[in-house]
């Protein structure tokens, strides 16, 4: 089953968890899929670890079985699945090059989303480059860094949420597709550098808290920044998402050439996940047909509300796209 859009051009990648999602979440404009999954055993083996960067059991696919069904439901469009934690205990990443040479080779997963460089390159070893993505956890903010691991031979390169537009077009080779942050799920540090773990909880969103010695308004500001990022408290608005948004830079990412667009929240409720989807199908169609930021922001609001939001760019995830004078100036240095 295809997604009913047409699936030429940039692309909306879309978080799931259950082949309950499938159906509705090509009706509403998906072009991929990506998921987490644990091999079997994983617990039992290696404790409370995690194979990836959101909660095992809040955001994963139950089991093989379950994945099978969701590809099965899928048909031609891609489902990518997560192996991407930041790093692994001994013996964890011999355990999953084996599972994802199964993902890929037997189970017909299109690609592996890696961030740890050992399994990287254990699994471009065993010969899968070609269906390796770079995941955003391995802070890839530079030109330097999208050709180190172009020659590797990774097929895409997610590009970490918190680089500028001006920093994501410094990052574009030519012989490798490039995937970004677009809507949904902000972070108050730079995830890849973060030298913590979810699994220990979201203790980062409490940071300045307490503090005694800044200015007031200071931290006031930073604690509305957090709550931005923070999805607004996880609240909505005519039955759309609020929180971190980079819609009115698809005109820019299009003109970039970058591939695809990810809307994050595997663990989100399906609601959330359609009504997040049909936002970013809406704003790509509009760049599509050569539409501008400012129109793009305009239908956001009439959709979604929230115009404080984004008349001054508090949930912005590139804020920039409203300093520059242009909606789509890109800047060639392959």
């Amino acid at each position: 089953m295809k997604s009913v859009h047409d699936n030429q051009g940039i692309k909306i990648l879309s978080p799931l968890r259950s082949v309950s999602e499938v159906a509705p979440l090509l009706a509403a404009g998906a072009d991929e899929f990506y998921c987490g999954l644990a091999p079997t055993g994983w617990e039992q083996r290696f404790g409370a670890t995690w194979t990836n960067r959101r909660h095992p059991h809040a955001a994963a696919v139950l089991n093989e079985q379950a994945l099978a069904d969701i590809i099965t439901a899928a048909g031609s469009v891609p489902v990518h699945v997560a192996l991407n934690a930041p790093h692994y205990p001994r013996g964890a990443v011999k355990v999953l090059t084996e599972f994802g040479c199964q993902l890929l080779q037997d189970m017909g997963v299109s690609a592996l989303i890696v961030a740890d460089m050992d399994l990287l390159l254990a699994l471009i070893e065993a010969g899968h480059a070609a269906k390796l993505h770079l995941s955003s956890l391995a802070t890839c903010t530079n030109i330097g860094s999208s050709r180190f691991f172009g020659d590797l031979g990774v097929s895409r390169i997610i590009l970490p949420r918190h680089l500028t537009l001006a920093e994501i077009d410094q990052c574009m080779i030519d012989g490798v597709d490039f995937e970004t942050f677009l809507i949904n799920d902000g972070c108050v540090f730079e995830e890849g550098l973060c030298a913590t773990t979810h699994q220990a909880g979201t203790f980062c969103l409490a940071d300045g808290d307490g503090l005694k010695d800044m200015p007031e308004d200071l931290l006031e500001r930073y604690a509305f920044w957090k709550w931005t990022q923070n999805n607004c408290g996880c609240s909505s608005s005519k039955g759309y998402p609020l929180g971190p948004c980079g819609l009115c830079a698809i005109p820019r990412f299009q003109a970039a050439g970058v591939m695809s667009l990810k809307v994050v929240g595997r663990e989100a409720s399906l609601e959330r996940k359609y009504t997040s989807v049909k936002l970013a199908v809406m704003a790509r169609d509009i760049a599509r047909a050569g539409g501008g930021a400012e129109e793009i922001r305009e239908a956001t609001i009439a959709l979604r509300g929230a115009a404080s939001l984004c008349h001054n760019s508090h949930a912005c995830y590139y804020p920039d796209v409203w300093k520059t004078g242009t909606d789509s100036a890109m800047v060639d240095h392959r």
